[in-house]
């Protein structure tokens, strides 16, 4: 197997876990906010780490998403046209997704760096630390868009 879609497999594979602890994680959060709500105390810090993780976690999704082909998809475009202008659309649609991930990621990482200037209000943590999830998810984006423009055709039908 090559190396891209080996990668972008191993890299699918840990974030599905990580969403799953993430979830978790939320969950239990939000459950003692509300138990020490009831008792009579906040936990000032859970609304913004939950908020923080659910950002995280629809950034995050996206790229399983995209890794399970689970998004809306334009089949049928070139179905007319027969399989080799079917597959030009594809590449064509794999290499503007290409560049939209390219700079999600440039300006993701250009944000995450501008908001290390900034604290979040509970935590007192650097805003770029939950911003990095932005450009990373989108390097991730990439691995997987990479490794289905480089891996093998899907059989042609006669």
């Amino acid at each position: 197997m090559p190396v891209l879609q080996r990668a972008s497999r191993v890299l699918n594979a840990v974030i599905e876990k990580l969403l799953m602890v993430t979830g978790a994680a939320i969950c239990v959060i939000l459950f003692a906010q509300v138990v020490f709500r009831y008792l009579g105390a906040s936990l000032g810090w859970s609304e913004e780490v939950s908020r923080h993780l659910l950002v995280a976690i629809t950034f995050l999704g996206g790229t399983v998403a995209y890794k399970r082909a689970s998004f809306i998809g334009l089949q049928g475009i070139g179905n007319r046209f027969g399989p080799r202008f079917q597959r030009g659309v594809v590449l064509l649609l794999q290499w503007l997704t290409l560049a939209c991930f390219a700079l999600l990621a440039w300006f993701g990482a250009a944000y995450t760096i501008k908001a290390g200037e900034h604290t979040s209000a509970a935590l007192q943590i650097p805003m770029s630390i939950p911003y990095a999830v932005i450009p990373l998810s989108a390097l991730v984006f990439i691995v997987h868009v990479l490794a289905d423009m480089t891996g093998p055709r899907p059989a042609q039908q006669p």
